[in-house]
């Protein structure tokens, strides 16, 4: 059994239960509805009737201890019931097109046995209507935490809903509960035989083949339309109450029979499966005249013979299957009916087990004929085992199944019929106009159409003539800017660009490498020895650029890449720091007092341009920006320097901010030597004092190197502002 089910039945109620068989019987008595379980076999139980055993067998429960839950709500041990058989999807609607309400009374009509599960593309919960016999009880989860709701609350909020509902169709059998096995079955025996004989007007006269075979005639004539429906209903109705006074019969004398010694009394049980047997005629048993007022006569008896407890039955059939009819759910309400119908006939029986059963010499044969030795006194059969006990009950309950089945089939049949006669009969007016109502409409929209149509055609041929007109103006464009690109490669000797960048992002994307056409003639470590001139170095050295970026094509400012990148300040800063400061250094005599920044111009091998220096801290790594970094082979920084291109002076707080940056990369790598500040215009008297104060080392400063940020009594770096005009580069500070 689904593992759902089992937690919510056993978060129902208990109660206290005997057990083995006295307890499902005492359930049964007090009409008691919710769930049995022992290990692990489950039972549930609708106002005192087992609806489904699972997991095993209602034999599971002889001796066994019992554990009961009562249901919060009837509708919830029915609905458990349906969901573990399964049943058969007959349907799914969408509730906007066909509303829970409108399915459910097209359900209740119809008789419908099974449930409405209302789940898909419902965000609230799961709903539940669940049918017998066409009654009707709706139960809903609601919510993440399953909140249960029941009766009209349940169904209203399941109306209101919008999603998508299935209509499943379940059989459901009632289970048939085993008999309490007494002590005293023979003096029981006695006892029945003779209170048959005092009441014989009691016992329910035995429907014959012929009867079965007219009440199934009627209920297929039933099926066809006439004017005489009502008619044809009355009559379906008392054959199918017929049916149901045999289903009680039989289940009476089956239950007479499991007391019976051996196979002698089994004819009377088999009177009551007349389908399964065909072409015998079995006559019920003549009973003796001492103790039978007025002989029982079989289908067959002669016209003028007929029995009057016969008729009495049926005219008590008939009387019930009309209250049957108003009420037609005798499972989910005990108090429904007048106790004819099938399973009020049950509870007789269930009655009945206090009368013993008749003596097998008295049952009939199989030919007929009465065994009149019963007058003179039998002796008493001995009582059977235990083994063929339980074979003749379940022989017994297998033939009260398919009896039921047989009956419910008939009920549905006729219900069936009565609702499609009257559909088709007061329907048929109504579905005429509507169809005619829409012939109309449909009329309308064609013409409606056939309008729209011909001004589309003509807005059509209109845009046809204007995309013509459109497409010989493209191909004069195209024509046009084709000769404009011819003057143009003409006027920029031949450059075309096809694609642009911005100026920071080109220049973010460059690096200058520092290289020599031959490495052992003049190149900067030679002119730091003093062994090569400056024009040797500078015929010698080029710098190389690299990008992140295709160049082909490419356009900055509307100029080629190569030459934005040549007219920048930042390429020419660079290439004034690597030919001409070296120079301007040692010309001046400034060699020592500007040692760090003379000695690290060598080891310069790449030029990174609007770059960014990472260094480590004591919360993690840092990050510093800079617009020109000079690096050596490892990619450590030798110098940094910030650049101001526009037309305005310098500001104090430029030149605090590439200082205290530059202090930032210096206290945590030690190969940084200077700090540039390069502008083209010229710096503030503010900008210059801030310089002289983070340089000037104090009152008793011993230091001799200019321009000087002490960190440390070995580590310190050099700031130099530098001004820039015509592309040509001078030292501001320190005064060279």
């Amino acid at each position: 059994m689904d593992s759902q089910t089992i937690d919510a039945v056993s978060e129902w109620d208990s109660v206290p239960v005997e057990s083995g068989y006295e307890g499902l019987h005492r359930l049964a008595d007090d009409g008691f509805s919710g769930a049995v379980s022992t290990g692990m076999t489950w039972a549930f139980v609708l106002n005192g009737r087992f609806t489904g055993v699972f997991e095993g067998d209602i034999e599971d429960f002889e001796d066994a201890e019992l554990t009961a839950y009562r249901a919060p709500d009837p509708a919830l041990p029915l609905l458990f019931t349906m969901r573990e058989i399964g049943g058969e999807t007959r349907a799914s609607y969408y509730t906007n097109k066909t509303p829970l309400s409108e399915a459910d009374s097209t359900l209740s009509a119809g008789g419908f046995t099974g449930y409405v599960e209302l789940s898909e593309n419902v965000l609230s919960g799961d709903y539940y209507v669940v049918y017998y016999g066409g009654k009707s009880m709706s139960a809903a989860f609601v919510g993440s935490s399953e909140r249960l709701l029941t009766g009209d609350e349940a169904f209203e909020r399941a109306n209101d809903e919008v999603g998508i509902y299935e209509v499943k169709e379940v059989d459901v059998s009632i289970v048939e509960l085993p008999e309490i096995e007494t002590d005293d079955e023979p003096e029981a025996s006695a006892a029945a035989t003779e209170t048959s004989a005092e009441a014989p007007d009691e016992t329910p006269t035995e429907p014959s083949e012929e009867a079965s075979e007219a009440s199934a005639a009627e209920v297929e004539s039933s099926s066809e339309p006439s004017s005489t429906d009502s008619t044809a209903a009355d009559a379906t109705a008392a054959d199918a109450t017929a049916a149901d006074a045999a289903e009680a019969a039989s289940e009476a004398e089956s239950a007479q029979s499991e007391r019976a010694a051996d196979d002698s009394s089994k004819p009377e049980s088999e009177t009551a499966e007349p389908a399964d047997t065909e072409g015998d005629e079995t006559e019920p048993p003549e009973a003796d005249p001492a103790t039978t007022t007025e002989p029982k006569q079989d289908a067959g008896a002669p016209d003028g013979q007929t029995a009057e407890p016969t008729a009495a039955a049926a005219d008590q059939s008939a009387s019930a299957d009309q209250s049957a009819a108003e009420s037609p759910d005798a499972l989910a309400d005990p108090q429904a009916g007048d106790g004819d119908d099938p399973f009020s006939a049950e509870e007789k029986w269930r009655e009945a087990r206090s009368i013993p059963s008749l003596d097998p010499s008295e049952s009939s044969t199989k030919n007929g004929e009465a065994n009149g030795s019963a007058k003179g006194g039998q002796k008493q059969k001995e009582r059977p085992s235990k083994r063929q006990r339980k074979q003749q009950r379940q022989e017994a309950r297998q033939r009260r199944r398919k009896e039921e089945q047989q009956a419910k089939r008939r009920r549905e049949a006729a219900a069936a019929a009565a609702a499609e006669s009257a559909e088709e009969t007061g329907e048929s007016a109504e579905a005429i106009a509507k169809l005619k109502d829409k012939l109309e409409e449909a009329e309308e929209r064609r013409e409606k159409l056939a309008e729209e149509r011909d001004e589309l055609e003509v807005e059509r041929d209109e845009y046809r003539q204007r995309a013509e007109e459109l497409n010989a103006r493209v191909e004069e464009l195209e024509s046009e800017v084709e000769r404009l690109k011819t003057e143009l490669e003409a006027s920029n000797g031949g450059f075309v660009a096809e694609e642009s960048l911005p100026p920071e992002k080109a220049l973010s994307g460059t690096n200058l490498f520092v290289r020599y056409q031959r490495k052992g003639q003049a190149t900067l470590e030679h002119a730091r020895d003093g062994e090569a001139s400056r024009q040797e170095v500078i015929d010698n050295l080029r710098l190389e650029h690299h990008t992140t970026f295709d160049t082909g094509g490419l356009a900055v400012d509307g100029v080629p890449y190569e030459e934005f990148l040549h007219e920048s300040t930042e390429y020419a800063f660079a290439k004034w720091v690597v030919t001409d400061l070296l120079y301007e250094i040692g010309e001046t005599g400034n060699r020592s007092t500007l040692a760090d920044l003379f000695d690290a111009l060598p080891s310069v091998d790449r030029i990174e341009l609007h770059g960014v220096v990472g260094f480590e801290t004591n919360e993690g790594v840092d990050e510093r920006e800079f617009d020109v970094i000079f690096r050596d082979q490892m990619g450590d920084p030798l110098f940094v320097a910030d650049m101001n291109t526009s037309r305005n002076a310098a500001t104090q707080a430029m030149v605090s901010s590439l200082v205290n940056n530059a202090r930032s990369v210096a206290e945590s790598d030690d190969a940084l030597a200077t700090a540039f500040y390069v502008t083209e215009s010229f710096f503030e008297p503010e900008a210059l004092e801030s310089v002289a104060e983070e340089t000037s080392g104090g009152f008793l400063s011993r230091s001799k190197k200019k321009s000087f940020v002490k960190l440390s009594r070995k580590q310190g770096y050099h700031v130099c502002l530098v001004e820039a005009r015509n592309n040509e580069f001078h030292v501001n500070v320190p005064d060279l």
